[in-house]
């Protein structure tokens, strides 16, 4: 056994990677307000990533598009890094996804272009320290709120752990010797774009009824591409034109992450993580949350296709998706303690 003293640490941001936020859960509770959500993309990698480094609470962790950043550790601090595999390392060792290590002053934690998936989170003990907005510390760009000054990361920028602990914490210090030793969670690590299935479920939504049959059926018959003009706020979709009866503008109303707004082109958009709070277009349906993490982690011109099924079926989806998940997260908690050093 040994000891690790969780005394506030701070990270120095050496290279910011290709889009690299702070995120939590998300800002709930306000879009009667107009604010928008924001919050993780992946929440499941998230919130593993948080029971990995024993956080309690939904803290702030750096969500990464693509590229990593490059980050120097100026005080002792425990990481864990989650979803998509961007072959993170530290002082240069690739490390395995979904397990604890304990970085010292002077260490750097990098990685590479994403192998699988489209984003990563690096956890760390005590969470990242930046002003709270409305419960929340995730940042929405292009609302500049959250976060750090409400913006991606750059080059030199100072990032704060939480002091959250007043007394040093006992852990089983564990060595991991790259090349001399194979360490996977299994129970965890299977997670991050690591999907054969290109199938999103999906629940028909409130302006259904505002489609023809033939767009309907469109919708769960035909591939649609994820286009580069894709972000936090929606993915846009390219394929067959799905069809209106009618007008696609609606009177706006509330949206939720998930639903697949189809404007007046007929190519569908379906609302993410920095959704507005509310749309003016017809709403076909609602990606399921069970199947919400894989979107997440779709890279651009994957190919999607889409299948309806029904509220209860969707409901008991979700029953046994979240029955499993909080399994995962006590596996993650009861791993916390034991913490890898790079020998």
């Amino acid at each position: 056994m040994c000891t690790v003293s969780h005394k506030k640490s701070s990270l120095t941001i050496e290279m910011p990677g290709f889009f690299t936020t702070v995120q939590d859960a998300g800002r709930k509770g306000f879009q009667q307000f107009g604010m928008p959500v924001a919050g993780v993309m992946d929440y499941e990698s998230y919130i593993l990533g948080q029971a990995l480094v024993g956080n309690d609470t939904e803290e702030g962790a750096l969500e990464c598009t693509m590229l990593p950043p490059t980050i120097k550790v100026e005080a002792p601090c425990i990481v864990a890094f989650t979803g998509a595999d961007m072959a993170p390392s530290i002082n240069g060792i690739i490390v395995p996804r979904y397990i604890p290590f304990a970085c010292q002053e002077g260490d750097i934690i990098s990685g590479s272009y994403t192998q699988c998936g489209m984003r990563m989170y690096i956890s760390f003990s005590g969470g990242i320290d930046v002003p709270s907005i409305n419960g929340s510390v995730s940042t929405h760009t292009k609302a500049h709120i959250g976060g750090l000054e409400g913006r991606a990361l750059v080059k030199g920028d100072t990032l704060f752990l939480k002091n959250t602990v007043s007394k040093p914490v006992e852990i089983l210090s564990c060595a991991y010797m790259y090349h001399h030793q194979d360490l996977y969670n299994l129970v965890l690590r299977n997670r991050g774009g690591q999907y054969i299935e290109r199938t999103y479920r999906v629940v028909l939504g409130p302006q259904a009824d505002g489609f023809t049959t033939k767009g309907i059926k469109t919708l769960c018959t035909s591939p649609y591409i994820l286009t580069p003009n894709s972000d936090r706020m929606g993915f846009r979709l390219e394929g067959a034109k799905i069809e209106h009866k009618e007008s696609a503008d609606i009177i706006s109303d509330g949206a939720v992450f998930g639903s697949i707004q189809v404007p007046s082109d007929g190519q569908p958009i379906i609302l993410m993580a920095d959704r507005q709070t509310t749309g003016g277009y017809t709403k076909i349906g609602t990606v399921i949350t069970r199947d919400l993490v894989r979107l997440s982690q779709a890279t651009i011109g994957q190919s999607i296709q889409f299948e309806i099924i029904t509220v209860e079926e969707s409901q008991r989806i979700y029953r046994e998706y979240r029955a499993k998940l909080d399994e995962q997260i006590k596996v993650a908690k009861q791993q916390s303690p034991y913490v890898f050093t790079c020998m």
